[in-house]
């Protein structure tokens, strides 16, 4: 982390808004550049259209984080992160708010990560490699990049496939007592980029990018430690009203109706996982109301400067609900699918890491373009890289 002291200007307008400031503003800066070579070992999808089975991908992030702490005890703050830097995305900036902390609690204004994600995103793999310093999903096993197919059906928490994301929201997240905590949030709407923050009128009409409206998520949190073994339990539920007229197949939002329960533990170098999100109604952006499931395990370890990773997600879905996955453009209608991952991760130097990540996947289907026939479509891919934090 690089700070940086804002005097002047600053300390002026800070003196006019009439709020003792006990220090100059503090300014972080922290991101990352990440490079990954990956190989697709094996793969019975994607129709047939690939010309080669490797490549290699960078990506980087850059993000500002401002924040003071008054004499009465009052932080405040906010957070500018742009991030997927790289010659594709160009510049992708998705998290802009501003925020208040203290005794209260902490209450978050704009473009931010949701209430869901905050508490319900319960996976043990990121909680030991993200204190390496490995970030953006680079080396994540079951939440890695794949950006060579897969994981379209996977949940690790409500935001996956969901179409939520850092929508400009107010989110309350209260202070933690015996080890209890709450959060809540609001979403006006939640759509495209003109339904951002900056959308202005906008907002006020839906289109075809439009999802969900007068989105509320709700959670909890529990985190405790005994004697040595820690343990969280979180829980989450999101509503949110559908956008449009189901006329024609394929029009229209389904309203959006998910859940989710986790545990973790952890001691002596292992840490454990289990997670449950049910999406009753509004999957993939609300385009079906058809019930989906993932249940999700992960178990790291971590000695000295190495991190041992494995995970496995199943995931089931109600009949009709029509969907296609990206290994195939004809089967459709999934039924199940399973993601087993294996990585290892090891820390070369501070903020400096590489990794060595092996992932399957299997997509059952119950159609095949118009026919009821059944279809199994596997990915097994080989990925290395290394990334540096700051």
């Amino acid at each position: 982390m690089k700070k940086i002291l804002l005097g002047g200007s600053a300390l002026a307008v800070a003196a006019m808004a009439s709020v003792p400031a006990s220090a100059a503003l503090e300014v972080k800066i922290s991101g990352f550049v990440g490079f990954e070579a990956a190989a697709i070992l094996d793969t019975s999808g994607t129709d047939g259209t690939r010309d080669r089975d490797y490549d290699f991908g960078s990506t980087g992030r850059l993000q500002f984080d401002i924040k003071n702490v008054t004499d009465s005890g009052l932080e405040y703050g906010a957070r500018i992160r742009l991030n997927t830097i790289n010659r594709k995305d160009g510049v992708n900036t998705d998290r802009t708010y501003v925020y208040v902390k203290g005794g209260f609690g902490t209450i978050v204004f704009g473009d931010a990560p949701g209430t869901g994600g905050d508490f319900g995103y319960i996976f043990a793999h990121d909680s030991v490699v993200s204190g390496m310093g490995l970030a953006g999903s680079f080396g994540d096993n079951l939440d890695g990049r794949y950006s060579y197919g897969g994981s379209d059906f996977m949940s690790l928490d409500p935001t996956y496939h969901s179409g939520l994301g850092n929508d400009t929201k107010i989110k309350y997240s209260s202070p933690t007592f015996a080890g209890f905590s709450f959060g809540i949030d609001f979403t006006p709407v939640v759509g495209g980029k003109s339904h951002s923050g900056p959308g202005g009128i906008n907002d006020l009409t839906n289109d075809g990018t439009t999802l969900f409206e007068n989105v509320v998520t709700g959670a909890f949190n529990y985190t405790g430690d005994f004697s040595g073994l820690s343990l969280i339990v979180a829980g989450t539920a999101t509503y949110g009203n559908g956008v449009g007229i189901h006329d024609t197949p394929g029009s229209g939002h389904f309203d959006l109706e998910t859940y989710t329960l986790g545990a973790q533990v952890g001691s002596g170098g292992i840490t454990g996982s289990v997670n449950w999100v049910n999406t009753s109604s509004g999957f993939a952006g609300g385009a079906t109301d058809k019930s989906f499931n993932t249940v999700a395990g992960s178990l790291a370890y971590q000695w000295n400067q190495f991190e041992f990773g494995l995970g496995y997600a199943y995931t089931w879905a109600d009949k009709n609900n029509d969907l296609t996955g990206s290994f195939s453009n004809d089967a459709n209608d999934l039924k199940d699918n399973h993601i087993v991952s294996g990585t290892v991760v090891y820390n070369i130097a501070p903020g400096l890491n590489t990794w060595v990540d092996l992932t399957w996947e299997r997509q059952n289907f119950r159609k095949l373009g118009a026919l009821v026939q059944k279809s199994s479509l596997d990915n097994t891919v080989l990925s290395t890289g290394v990334q540096l934090s700051f």
